[in-house]
C-alpha cells in the first residue's frame, strides 16, 4: 500500500461540530470496529492511514485509535488470569454526583468493624477458590479508600491479598488518609500503584463537588508518595461541571510535576458518576476542542494511550483515555476498562464476573450495594458465591 502524506493541521479554526470518529465507527469501543481493516498484509501506519484517507477519521483520532488498537493486540488473553477488587467503602466525603455508596467512618464506628470481619471473610473464600481453580492473580486493585484503614487492619488485608508476580494498586479518593506509617506497610507489601481519583485540582471545582480541600492542602501527601518510589496514576476529568481549557491545562500540568506516570482522562465524569448526555452542539464542541486539546497535551509530554473506550455514544461520542509513559502502564485499568479478564469482587457494590474468551462466554455475581445487607448476610452471600463457582466448575 502507498503511504499517503499527512497533511499538516491548517492555519484556521477546525470545525468540531462534525463526528470525528464518523458513523461506521460510533461505538463504545471503536477500536473493536477499526480492527477489522487490519490484515496480516497491513501494518498500524497503513491502517491510519487507510482511516484516514478511506474512511474520513480526523488523522488525530485515527492515530488515537491506532496507537490504542496496538496496545489491545499486544495484550494477553488468558483465561486463568484473573483481577482481584476489594472495596472499602469508607471515605471523609463523598462527591455529591457519586454513585457510590459510601460511608463516613467517623459517623459509622460500628458498622466500619464488623464490615471489616466481614470483609475479611469474603477474601477468605475467594483465596480459596483461587487454589481451586488454579487461577492466577495479575491485578489487584483496592477500590474505596483501604488506607483509611487502621495500620493493623491494614496489615491484615495486604497480607491476605498476596499472591506472587501480581500487581498490587490502592485506589485513593482522599489524599489525607496517607501517612508515612501507611506508606510503610504499602511499601513492604509490594504495592506497585496508587491510582488517586483526583477529578481535578481546582479549588472552585472542588468545593462544588463537596470535596473539602484545596490543592495546597494535599501537596504534601502527593509528595509523600512520590518519596516512596510507588507509581502514581491520576485520574481526570475532561470538561468536569464549568471546566474549560485553562482549568484542564493547569490539571495536567499539575499531574505531571507530581510524577505521575499514569494520567487517566474521563469524558465529563469519572467512572464512578452519572450525567445527563450532551445535547447542545456548542457544547458538544467544546468537549471534542478540550479532548483534542488534552490528547496533545499528554503525547507531546510522552504518554501513550493503553485503553480507550467512548461514552454518551449517541450524541457526542466522547471517548474515555489511558495514558502512561513507556513501560508503566497499569495491568489493572487495562484490563478492567477492556473487560478482558475475570475479575473476582469483595466487598459491597462489587461485581464477581467469570469471562472465557475462548467461548465468549461471561456469566456474573453481584454482591449488595448496601453495607447493612452486606455486613447481616455475609454467610449467606458467601453461600451463594461457592455455589455459583460450582456451578460454573459443572459446566466446563
Amino acid at each position: 500500500m502507498v503511504r499517503l502524506r499527512i497533511p499538516k493541521i491548517a492555519n484556521k479554526p477546525k470545525d468540531f461540530s462534525k463526528l470525528p470518529w464518523t458513523e461506521e465507527f460510533r461505538d463504545k469501543y471503536p477500536t473493536h470496529k477499526i480492527a477489522k481493516y487490519l490484515t496480516p498484509e497491513m501494518n498500524y501506519d497503513e491502517l491510519k492511514d487507510l482511516l484516514f484517507a478511506d474512511k474520513h477519521v480526523d488523522f488525530r483520532k485515527a492515530n488515537l485509535l491506532v496507537k490504542s488498537l496496538k496496545n489491545e493486540r499486544g495484550v494477553v488473553r488468558n483465561d486463568n488470569e484473573v483481577l482481584l477488587v476489594v472495596n472499602f467503602p469508607f471515605c471523609e466525603w463523598r462527591c455529591v454526583n457519586c454513585k457510590r455508596n459510601m460511608y463516613q467512618r467517623a459517623k459509622n464506628a460500628d458498622a466500619y468493624m464488623y464490615y471489616f470481619d466481614a470483609l475479611i471473610k469474603e477474601i477468605s473464600l475467594m483465596r480459596e477458590i483461587i487454589k481451586k481453580r488454579c487461577y492466577i492473580v495479575k491485578a489487584i486493585c483496592f477500590t474505596g479508600n483501604v488506607l483509611a484503614l487502621d495500620e493493623p487492619e491494614l496489615e491484615k488485608v495486604l497480607s491476605l491479598c498476596s499472591y506472587n508476580l501480581s500487581e498490587i494498586n490502592i485506589e485513593l479518593g482522599n489524599p489525607k488518609f496517607i501517612t508515612a506509617s501507611k506508606l510503610d506497610i504499602v511499601k513492604l507489601h509490594g504495592v506497585n500503584r496508587i491510582i488517586v481519583n483526583a477529578l481535578t485540582f481546582n479549588t472552585v471545582t472542588l468545593r462544588q463537588l463537596c470535596r473539602r480541600y484545596e490543592f495546597k492542602d494535599v501537596l504534601k501527601y502527593y509528595k509523600l508518595i512520590a518519596a516512596y518510589g510507588i507509581d502514581l496514576s491520576i485520574e481526570l476529568c475532561v470538561g468536569l461541571l464549568n471546566e474549560h481549557e485553562l482549568q484542564l491545562g493547569r490539571n495536567i500540568k499539575l499531574a505531571l510535576e507530581l510524577g505521575a506516570s499514569c494520567i487517566d482522562l474521563y469524558s465529563r465524569h469519572c467512572q464512578y458518576t452519572e450525567t445527563n448526555e450532551l445535547t447542545n452542539q456548542e457544547a458538544i464542541n467544546a468537549q471534542r476542542r478540550m479532548l483534542e486539546f488534552a490528547n496533545e497535551e499528554l503525547q507531546s509530554a510522552g504518554f501513550e494511550p493503553y485503553f480507550l473506550y467512548c461514552t454518551e455514544v449517541d450524541n457526542g461520542c466522547f471517548e474515555n483515555v489511558g495514558y502512561a509513559l513507556p513501560s508503566k502502564k497499569c495491568k489493572f485499568m487495562e484490563d478492567s476498562k477492556m473487560n478482558i479478564s475475570t475479575v473476582l469482587g469483595c466487598g459491597t457494590d462489587t461485581t464477581t464476573t467469570v469471562v472465557k474468551n475462548l467461548h465468549n462466554i461471561r456469566k456474573s455475581f453481584e454482591n449488595t450495594y448496601d453495607i447493612g445487607q452486606y455486613i447481616f448476610g455475609i454467610d449467606e452471600i458467601l453461600d451463594k458465591k461457592r455455589k455459583f463457582f460450582d456451578e460454573i466448575s459443572l459446566q466446563n
